[in-house]
C-alpha cells in the first residue's frame, strides 16, 4: 500500500482537539475558580471536583486520540476508511 502522509486528514483532527480540550479546560477552571472562590460545602465539594475530573478526562482523552490518528497517518493509514 501506499504510503501517503501529505497530512490533509490531521487538520481537522488537530483544530477538533485544540477546540473540544481549551473548552474543556476552560469549563473546568471556570467552576474550580467559581466554586473555591466562595463558600465551601462538603458534599458540593466532591462532587464538584468529580466533575471537574471527568471534564479533564474528556479533554485527556481527546488529546490520546489526536495521537492516535497521528500514528495512523504516519503509518499510511489516512484513507483506509474509504475501502468499507
Amino acid at each position: 500500500m501506499q504510503k501517503n502522509i501529505n497530512g490533509k486528514g490531521f487538520i481537522g483532527a488537530v483544530i477538533v482537539t485544540i477546540l473540544v480540550a481549551g473548552f474543556m479546560f476552560l469549563l473546568t477552571g471556570a467552576m474550580l475558580a467559581e466554586y473555591f472562590g466562595g463558600l465551601t460545602e462538603p458534599f458540593a465539594t466532591g462532587v464538584i471536583l468529580f466533575c471537574a475530573f471527568m471534564y479533564l478526562a474528556v479533554a485527556v482523552g481527546v488529546i490520546l486520540a489526536l495521537y492516535q490518528r497521528w500514528k495512523e497517518i504516519q503509518g499510511g493509514e489516512e484513507d483506509e476508511a474509504k475501502k468499507y
